[in-house]
């Protein structure tokens, strides 16, 4: 049907076509490791202009950095981690800032150390990047250094198994020295869905948030000016908030935390906006594997018990003794988490963090005792 001399014009058309292909698959990996061989620094000083922030999910950057610049005096890019005893009162929050939200501060970088003793006794230190920041997101993870802080973290992968994320602390001004290690229980997440491209990550407008550790063992060793605060198992957690508006100002309420509870690691977020709309978004694991990461209507219902409560809520965690949290697991499946507050870990009135027991199960099923970190923020109701 064809003459012979065609495929000669064929074949070596075959040939080009296959090493175009190579080559876009080269090019296509390439680009993909310069998406994650991402480095930035951030003077420490405020940003005089607009900011943008990261809006739908990026392949490969779920913890990473959500701003290119400082922030200015209405935006934030943050880190959050926290780690807490299993029988004691001894609890930890160790946030890196970019924010504007810190009036007071002369720079938008400032590390943050909170928490109490086994007795109970509250700590509470502040370490300002002098020296500016440097953050960078690549194959082998993220990592953030807030130089003149003495200050830095660093985590392995999401996308890899064993996922670990380490502080390192030594900071002459506030008299903080040693490290702090979480090794992941469950996969990370955004508020409706898993680690994917493309995501919502908004918990309200202007509010976002992505869960890089969920649930973890925590290993914490740490001189704290002279007096030695130690976990070595631990219950631990890390996430991040950015957003182009005040953090403070965004949501009229929320009610956030986590828990172990025997085989399940949960999370929550229950939301008010300034319309007074609830927002909820659930996490719930177990064994690792993932059973509900969802921003359904009904996902969670959060609840405080105790004298006088109300929903809304009047008062944060201060006067509530505790709340129910309820998860719909979907075909009937219900599982819900009784928390009982034990102790106040940290309190500034509007924001509040507290140390809790927790009693549970999927209902009709095994009751498991854990324990559980909570917050609550109450700025758009005191004011």
């Amino acid at each position: 049907m064809y003459p012979r001399r065609s495929f000669t014009y064929i074949r070596p058309l075959l040939v080009f076509a296959k090493s175009f292909r190579k080559i876009l698959q080269f090019q296509s990996l390439y680009s993909d490791a310069l998406a994650l061989a991402d480095r930035v620094y951030i003077p420490p000083a405020y940003h005089n202009g607009s900011v943008r922030v990261e809006g739908l999910s990026v392949p490969g950057n779920l913890d990473g950095f959500k701003m290119r610049t400082a922030a200015n005096r209405t935006s934030f890019d943050f880190w959050y981690f926290d780690a807490f005893s299993k029988t004691t009162g001894a609890a930890i929050n160790i946030v890196f800032f970019n924010t504007g939200d810190f009036a007071e501060n002369p720079n938008p970088l400032a590390v943050q150390i909170s928490g109490t003793y086994d007795n109970g006794t509250e700590f509470f230190a502040q370490a300002l990047a002098s020296k500016g920041a440097v953050l960078k997101n690549d194959e082998e993870g993220v990592s953030g250094d807030w130089k003149g802080a003495g200050a830095s973290f660093s985590g392995t992968n999401l996308n890899k198994p064993n996922v670990t994320y380490e502080i390192i602390l030594d900071s002459p001004s506030i008299g903080i020295k040693g490290t702090f290690v979480l090794k992941s229980r469950a996969p990370a997440h955004y508020p409706c869905n898993m680690n994917v491209e493309g995501m919502n990550t908004l918990l309200l407008p202007h509010l976002h948030w992505s869960n890089a550790v969920p649930d973890a063992q925590a290993i914490v060793n740490l001189d704290i000016n002279g007096t030695k605060f130690s976990l070595t198992d631990g219950v631990g957690y890390h996430d991040k908030n950015w957003g182009d508006k005040s953090v403070i100002t965004s949501p009229k309420y929320w009610d956030w935390g986590h828990a172990q509870l025997g085989p399940f690691s949960l999370v929550w977020y229950d939301l008010l906006d300034y319309n007074s709309t609830e927002h909820t978004y659930a996490y719930v694991a177990k064994h690792g594997d993932v059973a509900l990461a969802s921003c359904a209507k009904n996902a969670v219902k959060v609840r405080q018990w105790g004298a006088n409560t109300t929903y809304p809520p009047s008062f944060g965690i201060s006067k509530a003794a505790g709340f129910t949290a309820r998860f719909d697991l979907g075909g009937g499946q219900v599982l819900v988490a009784n928390l009982t507050k034990e102790q106040i870990v940290h309190d500034q009135i509007v924001y509040a963090r507290a140390l809790g027991s927790v009693t549970g199960g999927i209902e009709g099923q095994q009751v498991y005792k854990g324990r559980g970190h909570y917050e609550e923020f109450i700025y758009g109701i005191l004011f």
